[in-house]
């Protein structure tokens, strides 16, 4: 009899205390939801790689209605980042994204997503944090939207002409100088280009600085049209610009300042002005060959260009 009562005590007190377990995990529960609902970030707790739960802003930043429509949508968080400079993407560790968060030791990844809400990109940096007594992480989505936009203003301010919106002389002998490490090392061909604006200072005599500036910024955007992507197009100071281009057997660098020569001279929309010319000087890179020797010789044939009468290239 003894036995019984101790069988149904046992049972009893498992039996209430999983009802307290139970109890106190929903609960608790509740009150993770509850706070998490009332953050301005998105916030969403996985579990085993499973979304268990995505805060209030996160369901309307995704525009969905509820974790379970989210998850029949995507099977993967990672699915929804956006590739970008400096940004966690969907291919960057595959489907162990998670694991490679979980052991940053609290470094935060940025990544961007798109809001279908109102059709923009923002970006975000990730922290992520186990929630105590349970299984589950917590991924909160920090807006730093604002942020990179102040760091792009920054960066195109420090590496950008204010006037033409080209690359600056600072940003081009940066790039010029990893070329040329890249060209001593891997054999990679090149060539630079200088072009200056013949008579300008009679327009802007003629015709007033800002006419000057017109002609500078609608010269840029005529050249930069015509270039590759794999080009470096900068304002070297004054009305010269340079350009560094890729030299290959089918691409040398005389034939694209040939075709770029053609292409301003036979421009005649300039505001005020109408038509304008341009000399260039062109010289290829050789073994051994600094920034200096370089812009040493290409210096050599754009004074030689313009010597010889203006309007012509003039290879060195």
């Amino acid at each position: 009899m003894e036995s019984y009562f101790l069988v149904v005590f046992v049972v009893f007190t498992l039996v209430f205390w999983l009802f307290l377990k139970h109890l106190y995990t929903n609960r608790y529960r509740k009150f993770i939801e509850s706070f998490l609902n009332s953050s301005n970030s998105i916030n969403i707790l996985y579990s085993k790689d499973n979304i268990t739960f995505i805060n209030r802003i996160g369901l309307d930043f995704f525009c969905f209605n509820s974790v379970a429509e989210f998850n029949k949508r995507y099977a993967n968080l990672s699915q929804l980042f956006l590739s970008d400079t400096d940004c966690v993407a969907k291919h960057t560790y595959g489907r162990k994204w998670l694991e490679k968060l979980k052991s940053s030791n609290g470094k935060p990844f940025k990544v961007k997503l798109f809001s279908k809400r109102d059709k923009m990109s923002y970006y975000f940096n990730i922290n992520i944090s186990k929630i105590k007594e349970t299984n589950q992480y917590l991924l909160s989505f920090n807006d730093i939207t604002k942020l990179e936009s102040e760091k792009l203003s920054i960066t195109k301010q420090a590496e950008y002409d204010a006037l033409t919106k080209v690359y600056n002389r600072v940003k081009f002998n940066e790039v010029l100088n990893d070329v040329i490490y890249r060209a001593n090392r891997y054999d990679y061909r090149f060539s630079i280009i200088l072009l200056d604006i013949d008579h300008f200072k009679t327009i802007n005599d003629t015709y007033g600085h800002s006419v000057g500036d017109s002609v500078l910024i609608e010269l840029s955007r005529l050249i930069k049209m015509d270039l590759e992507s794999s080009d470096t197009f900068a304002r070297w100071g004054g009305e010269e610009f340079v350009i560094i281009t890729k030299t290959t057997e089918n691409r040398k660098g005389t034939l694209l300042a040939l075709k770029l020569q053609r292409l301003v001279s036979e421009y005649n929309k300039f505001t005020k002005v109408g038509r304008v010319t341009c000399s260039f000087g062109v010289t290829e890179f050789k073994i051994g060959d600094t920034q200096s020797l370089l812009f040493e010789r290409v210096d050599k044939a754009l004074y030689e260009a313009k010597h010889n009468g203006r309007n012509q290239v003039v290879e060195k």
